[in-house]
């Protein structure tokens, strides 16, 4: 497949220089210049086996789960849903069965459910602080300064 394009480049600076305009001239070399300056990870799904071609599929899921969530929430946008939940929002498929959502859970360990676990519960986490500090800045800041008065206290009394 590199091959091919590689020969069409060619042929196509070759012929646009021999025979087109300035303006022709400057956007093939626009063009060849981008494929040159991406070419390192251009074929590469063609190299490796099982890797598919194209992200459609992966694209169609998400579109499915995004549309999901806009029947639930009855929201238009869906941008906090996937903020929220960023790569753990592939869990939540509306159109699974409750058997087939099983049997896909019993294929995980224990362990690594719990660390995946522990992941999404640290986003959340670091979700929320984003969010008490934008709504609630004054509260925040108090505390971090009662929390910085009492380390200071505390390390003025152990030295």
């Amino acid at each position: 497949m590199a091959n091919q394009v590689d020969k069409y480049l060619v042929e196509l600076v070759t012929t646009v220089t021999a025979t087109g305009d300035e303006l022709d001239r400057q956007a093939v070399q626009q063009i060849d210049q981008t494929f040159r300056n991406r070419w390192w990870g251009l074929f590469i799904c063609y190299q490796v086996a099982g890797l598919p071609r194209t992200n459609n599929e992966l694209e169609t899921f998400l579109r499915r789960i995004k549309a999901g969530q806009r029947r639930i929430t009855g929201r238009k946008n869906v941008h906090d849903f996937v903020v929220r939940y960023g790569r753990f929002a592939a869990f939540i498929d509306d159109h699974e069965s409750q058997d087939n959502l099983l049997a896909r859970l019993r294929q995980v360990s224990y362990e690594d459910f719990a660390r995946e676990r522990q992941q999404l519960v640290a986003i959340q986490e670091q979700i929320a602080k984003h969010y008490r500090f934008r709504h609630r800045r004054q509260v925040i800041l108090s505390q971090l300064e009662t929390n910085w008065a009492a380390a200071l206290a505390a390390a003025s009394t152990t030295s």
